[in-house]
């Protein structure tokens, strides 16, 4: 689902990016200056390239750094350019070439899971909303080690992992602290022990790891 969505927004900006092409007209006359192309279009079109190249790429790809450094201003000659660098992203992400597509595609898995669990917080079952929270914890928590090239054991829980990415600084102690708190909410849940935590607790963990994950994932 998110591969569709990810290339129909990409046809969509090589689409405009035709658009920008076609607007190409000479300077006025006086003005030495290579060909022009229409500024609304082209900054509008320059924006949202930027955006998505950051997002799916990340700032420190090839494809966002040669776009930001070729395509600066509305001359025919730099739409030309970004345009050959969307062009090669499309061809990366129709190859598999992606590797940060994995990531986003376990953002989306993981956002749906989260949606389930707030369904089940709201109709007020805070015990299997908050196993599945958890699920989805533990998963993002091995995402974010295997990014950072952080080994991860098949046995390795939340607790395990959590101590793993802060000793590594992938984020600081009172975070870390945080994590445990929904550690052992989870932990509570999958033993039965349903008296330990309330309904509120289950709806900041579910916030909570909305936010953590998104922040980096």
């Amino acid at each position: 689902m998110i591969y569709e969505k990810l290339k129909e927004r990409l046809d969509q900006l090589i689409e405009l990016g035709e658009r920008v092409l076609s607007t190409k007209h000479s300077p006025p006359s006086g003005v030495i200056s290579a060909d022009y192309v229409s500024d609304d279009p082209f900054y509008q079109w320059k924006a949202g390239s930027l955006s998505f190249l950051n997002n799916v790429f990340g700032e420190n790809s090839t494809h966002f750094q040669g776009f930001q450094g070729s395509c600066k201003y509305a001359f025919h000659s730099d739409a030309f350019q970004g345009q050959s660098i969307l062009k090669a992203a499309k061809e990366d992400l129709e190859g598999g070439y992606l590797k940060k597509l994995d990531t986003l595609v376990s953002a989306d898995i993981f956002t749906d899971f989260l949606e389930m669990a707030e369904h089940l917080v709201e109709q007020g079952y805070k015990d299997p909303a908050a196993s599945l929270i958890g699920g989805v914890l533990e998963n993002g928590l091995k995402r974010i080690a295997r990014n950072h090239n952080i080994t991860v054991k098949s046995n390795e829980d939340i607790g395990a992992l959590n101590s793993k990415l802060a000793a590594a600084q992938i984020y600081n102690r009172l975070m870390q602290k945080r994590v445990q708190v929904w550690n052992d909410i989870r932990n509570n849940a999958d033993h039965g022990n349903f008296s330990a935590y309330n309904l509120d607790l289950v709806e900041e963990m579910l916030r909570g790891v909305r936010d953590f994950l998104g922040q980096n994932l």
